[in-house]
């Protein structure tokens, strides 16, 4: 069973990339960006994630409440059907901080996750990219 422990959370005016992805249309549009790392029952780390949520389609969520759970149970917690994740996967060279975090040595082929999760309305809920090491 994996355990997700977050390393850095913080509240911002979405820049121009979390728009797009994100399909947000106000330029002052406010996300939570979180940061969090993914460990097995050996506390190894798995995948290190950096996701991005647009807090005006989560009323009531805090950006300071802690840590914030994956979107399935944020979803939950907030009344929202999921609908369609559409993932790129791409093995790309681990900079200095996903090597880092996943305990690799910077430049090792590591796997990125490229996600962007959606209602069943097909409203862009969650921009999720995660760093694993990659296996043969």
């Amino acid at each position: 069973m994996a355990h997700t422990v977050s390393i850095a959370q913080a509240a911002g005016t979405a820049n121009s990339m979390e728009r797009a992805k994100l399909a947000l249309n106000a330029s002052q549009t406010t996300v939570l960006r979180v940061t969090r790392i993914q460990y097995d029952d050996d506390y190894l780390p798995l995948a290190f994630e950096k996701v991005v949520l647009p807090l005006d389609r989560f009323p009531g969520l805090d950006p300071n409440g802690g840590d914030i759970p994956d979107i399935f149970e944020l979803s939950q917690r907030h009344g929202l059907a999921l609908g369609r994740a559409t993932q790129r996967v791409s093995i790309i060279p681990a900079t200095r901080d996903v090597a880092l975090h996943l305990g690799i040595a910077e430049g090792t082929d590591a796997v990125k996750l490229d996600r962007v999760t959606e209602t069943a309305d097909g409203v862009p809920i969650e921009w999720r990219v995660a760093y694993t090491r990659k296996t043969a």
